[in-house]
């Protein structure tokens, strides 16, 4: 499953290290990159063309940062989610943020249950899904318009171009119509050399930012398959599995009562074995006792000295 995946963390230390290294080329090589951006006689339209390209690239930039900073956050929310949900805490959701993607998922599953209506997890994923692109229109509009910015940025600056050319024909002294035409021709370079390099790195992290949103989306729904849905929803299936469990259970209940009822069984024989024994043997110390006290109330001679009396008689003869 899709929830130990995550790449929005990933994509964040991608973008930090491009970032790095951008500046660093741009303060190694800054004298060649001013020459190429402020050279002619139209810099301030070439300054003003690449701006806008700048600004675009790091508008959407911002956006993206920000959303997969929430993406981490809502991948760790989900993360503790199915935790709680393997514990079986008796309330997962109640430490954990009302406004994560999960606990909506969770928090509609269980509203949805207590209705008696059955859910239906292909309708609340195409609505998780619409809900998350609208979230991106941002995103999605910079990397639209920022490759038509660029080429926006060169047709003006070649436009410039062809009206300084076309001023030098009609001049005498064209020196200064030169210098437009120079001017322009930079700046239609260095706009599309910036839309092109800018495009090409705002267009990956794009595709990493979506394959972020993916993986989200889909260890929710994985999370909702296997673990919110068996434990809120019941569905004839899912009955049918808990009676034959339960069916087993007595089964083995029976059988552990059968085995102490044999025991119950066993050690009451012994119990009335030696209650008997103990009868037998206080009837035996009961009549005992009755033939002393007779012997005694008589004055009888016991057994013993009967016998005594008997051995002298046969002794003296």
């Amino acid at each position: 499953m899709n929830i130990n995946k995550n790449s929005a963390r990933s994509t964040l230390f991608q973008i930090v290290v491009f970032l790095i290294f951008i500046a660093a080329l741009l303060f190694l090589f800054k004298d060649k990159v001013a020459v190429l951006y402020s050279s002619g006689e139209i810099n301030f339209i070439a300054i003003v063309l690449n701006g806008l390209v700048i600004c675009l690239f790091l508008l959407g930039m911002f956006r993206m940062v920000i959303t997969l900073l929430r993406y981490v956050n809502e991948h760790q929310t989900l993360k503790r989610l199915v935790g709680y949900l393997k514990e079986d805490a008796a309330d997962p959701i109640a430490r954990l943020s009302p406004n994560a993607l999960a606990v909506q998922r969770y928090q509609a599953i269980r509203w949805i249950n207590k209705q008696g209506s059955s859910v239906n997890q292909a309708a609340l994923a195409a609505t998780l899904n619409a809900s998350e692109s609208s979230r991106l229109t941002l995103i999605r509009f910079v990397h639209s318009i920022l490759i038509l910015v660029g080429v926006f940025g060169t047709v003006v600056s070649l436009s410039l171009a062809l009206v300084g050319a076309s001023s030098l024909l009609n001049s005498p002294e064209g020196a200064k119509e030169m210098g437009v035409i120079i001017g322009g021709m930079s700046s239609a370079l260095s706009t599309t050399m910036s839309a092109i390099v800018c495009f090409i790195i705002f267009a990956y992290f794009y595709m990493r930012l979506n394959d972020s949103r993916v993986q989200l989306l889909s260890g929710i729904e994985d999370a909702t398959t296997l673990y919110m849905l068996p434990k809120i929803n019941h569905s004839e299936e899912s009955l049918i599995h808990h009676v034959s469990n339960l069916t087993v259970a007595l089964n083995k209940s029976a059988d552990r009562m059968s085995l102490v009822e044999g025991n119950f069984i066993e050690v009451g024989d012994k119990l009335k074995q030696a209650i008997n024994d103990l009868q037998e043997d206080l009837s035996k110390q009961g009549m005992s006792e009755i033939i002393r006290l007779i012997r005694e109330g008589f004055r009888l001679p016991s057994v013993e000295d009967v016998s005594s009396e008997a051995k002298k008689q046969r002794g003296f003869k």
